[in-house]
């Protein structure tokens, strides 16, 4: 795949600290506008403990929604949008040279048909994992996908890549329950 995106300007916003005792220690906020759907959005970058981020996106105008992450704007750009948030990578290397990154697809909920996408391999993920796959590459990190729900972590080569991702996995699943019913 080749990517001509070269997305919007990053704005760092704040950073929000995490008081309630788990591995999630702060959140680093972004935003950016898209000039195609004319929209904002929100990027939030929440490190854990042992150097890693989960990079999380929405839509602004779905903030107050439960399902911020699983709604579709239906108005194009995603390759802007996804390019953008990548950029959050290397911006977040300057600070933290051995950080690690995860995400997953969030599945996708259409109200109108009363639908909600399985968790496996979602649509998201799919095209998740081919971008990051594209503009991140091999040099500095190693990649493992998890299908079974739609996740995403790339390992900092920088690491003994075998006993950071056992512990990372450890700890996704002590801090976020939802992981054991969908595993």
């Amino acid at each position: 795949m080749i990517i001509n995106s070269k997305g919007y300007e990053l704005k760092f916003i704040q950073t929000d600290f995490c008081r309630d005792k788990s591995d999630h220690l702060f959140t680093n906020i972004y935003t950016f506008f898209s000039s195609k759907t004319k929209l904002k959005y929100v990027i939030r970058a929440e490190y854990h403990s042992e150097d890693v981020f989960v990079v999380k996106f929405y839509c602004k105008a779905h903030r107050k929604s439960n399902h911020k992450y699983s709604k579709i704007t239906n108005r194009g750009d995603v390759l802007n949008i996804l390019v953008t948030n990548a950029k959050v990578i290397p911006d977040l290397l300057k600070k933290y040279p051995e950080a690690s990154f995860g995400f997953t697809g969030s599945r996708s909920i259409d109200f109108r048909s009363n639908t909600i996408e399985g968790y496996q391999k979602n649509q998201r993920y799919r095209v998740y994992c081919n971008i990051v796959q594209t503009l991140i590459g091999s040099v500095t990190f190693t990649h493992f996908a998890y299908e079974n729900i739609s996740g995403y972590m790339l390992i900092n080569n920088k690491h003994d890549i075998a006993a950071k991702k056992k512990y990372l996995e450890k700890m996704f699943i002590e801090n976020y329950s939802e992981i054991h019913n969908i595993l």
